[in-house]
């Protein structure tokens, strides 16, 4: 009986030993690293360039029910004129506040860019107003088993039909193997 303890106590003081010699040693399963990222929703409701549609309509107060799809833009700066495309927000929205306005979104933010082409957060929550927060519950590449959150705060004055909201991203996922982890990417 003592020696299966004792073996455990030697593995437990030799990992404490390795994980100090070397941090990288201590992570039991994938380490994760950590992402914080400044970026812009650009939506286009209506005009020329238009990146979401209605599908169901409601004729509910508030348009409760209103079901709508997405291809909306994510840009590298708060002005569509002048910023490049970084990633696409491609899924639904439905009006789901009987007193609305209260959006709930459910996206993919596919990322277009040549670092990060392909590789995605999963996101999902309620846009009631100017400022919010979503939740990243999930991620694909380079995000794999992504989670964090998504605050989001809506820019004023933007053009008729249009509304861009600034994303302040964090997020911790695993990378994927062979990749070393490093530190927290900006």
């Amino acid at each position: 009986m003592g020696r299966p303890s004792r073996v455990l106590a030697i593995i437990f003081v030799l990992h404490f030993i390795l994980s100090i010699a070397s941090p990288s040693l201590s992570c039991v399963i994938p380490c994760e690293s950590e992402i914080n990222l400044r970026l812009y929703l650009h939506q286009i409701a209506a005009g020329s360039g238009t990146n979401q549609v209605a599908i169901v309509p409601s004729s509910q107060p508030a348009g409760f029910g209103t079901t709508a799809v997405n291809d909306w833009t994510v840009i590298d700066g708060p002005n569509p004129g002048t910023a490049t495309i970084v990633a696409r927000t491609k899924g639904m929205h439905v009006q789901a506040d009987v007193g609305g306005p209260g959006w709930f979104n459910y996206f993919s933010m596919v990322f277009e860019d040549a670092r990060r082409r392909g590789s995605s957060f999963e996101v999902m929550g309620m846009n009631r107003a100017q400022e919010g927060e979503m939740a990243i519950i999930g991620g694909t590449g380079e995000f794999a088993m992504a989670r964090g959150t998504i605050k989001y705060r809506a820019l004023a004055n933007p053009p008729p039909g249009q509304s861009i909201k600034e994303l302040n991203i964090h997020a911790f996922y695993v990378k994927p193997a062979g990749t070393i982890a490093g530190p927290t990417i900006q």
